[in-house]
């Protein structure tokens, strides 16, 4: 009796884990940081996590239509700092006024995002190397446009979006990012498209069989990506108070550690916040504690890969229970 009480609690805890999923990683790491670290619960804090993590979770939501879609974007870190420091151009050296200059900056975006479905789906290149090109080549026109040299100037009303607060208390960029979250969210679970997108990354053939345009979906999805990758661009430059050449260097990455940790791959565009948050929290963590920059990439990849295994765990028992 008493062991079968035993297992009952196990598989409730099991339950409860499975149904958390990646937020259980993040209630964990908040437990740990919260006992180790005493300025991780003050209020400031909190909210620098929060608005740290805008970025990157707004480059993730893009990559995680693009990776439930069956494909993969390492274009998206450089495509985001395109777009930061080609709106901090048009505002400082062409004298553009700020709404048409982000409007431009969104579309090429967009336009970015295509070109890299177009190389995928049209000319039959594998999305990996599809992406890295065009990341490579997006790198270049920065550079050339930019002549390696931050953009500054930037008027107060633009820095606002991402240095700016609601009633002084919300960051401006928390805002947006939770705009660009439940949007995506209720387009994944509530829409013909979201339903595609799922159907196209599960199994391609089978989606175009019934009745999907499949070559569609996936240039779709890239463009999505590149839309989200330069709406945080300009916020980045925006947080920055000026557009960086090399701002993006590490977000296409982290974007995508943030989709794997989240566990996003298995359809709630929430994952993906969770995996944003984790990473966050190892980063807000280690700079506490004062660790030295380099052993915090290290800790940073050692933690991805934990979480990731932790994840696929708890799926491999969640199966063997059914």
């Amino acid at each position: 009796m008493k062991a079968g009480k035993e297992n009952n609690w196990g598989h409730k805890i099991a339950g409860i884990g499975n149904s958390l999923g990646a937020w259980l990683i993040v209630i964990l790491m908040a437990l740990i940081l919260s006992v180790t670290t005493k300025a991780f619960l003050t209020p400031n804090n909190i909210i620098n996590v929060v608005r740290q993590i805008s970025v990157n979770a707004m480059v993730a939501l893009g990559a995680s239509f693009v990776v439930l879609g069956g494909e993969i974007d390492l274009s998206t870190g450089m495509a985001s700092t395109f777009a930061g420091c080609n709106a901090a151009l048009m505002m400082t050296k062409l004298g553009m006024p700020m709404i048409p200059a982000i409007i431009i900056c969104l579309v090429v975006g967009v336009l970015v995002g295509c070109f890299t479905g177009f190389i995928v789906t049209i000319l039959k290149i594998p999305a990996f190397i599809g992406s890295l090109g065009v990341q490579y080549m997006v790198q270049g026109a920065t550079l050339l446009l930019t002549n390696s040299m931050p953009i500054s100037g930037l008027s107060e009303e633009f820095l606002v979006l991402g240095r700016g607060y609601i009633a002084n208390v919300i960051p401006v960029p928390t805002v947006i990012m939770a705009v660009f979250i439940i949007i995506g969210a209720i387009v994944l679970k509530y829409t013909p498209f979201g339903r595609s997108v799922i159907s196209v990354g599960e199994n391609a053939t089978a989606a175009r069989l019934s009745g999907i345009d499949v070559t569609r979906t996936k240039i779709a999805i890239f463009a999505i990506c590149g839309f989200c990758a330069a709406a945080a661009g300009i916020v980045q430059a925006s947080r920055l108070s000026s557009g960086q050449p090399a701002s993006g260097g590490d977000l296409s990455l982290q974007a995508l550690a943030a989709v794997y940790v989240g566990g996003t791959f298995k359809g709630s565009m929430l994952n993906t916040l969770a995996g944003a948050l984790a990473l966050g929290l190892v980063n807000n963590g280690l700079n506490l504690m004062g660790i030295n920059p380099y052993w915090q990439k290290m800790a940073l990849g050692i933690i991805i890969v934990l979480a990731v295994l932790f994840d696929q765990y708890r799926i491999k028992k969640s199966t063997a229970r059914k």
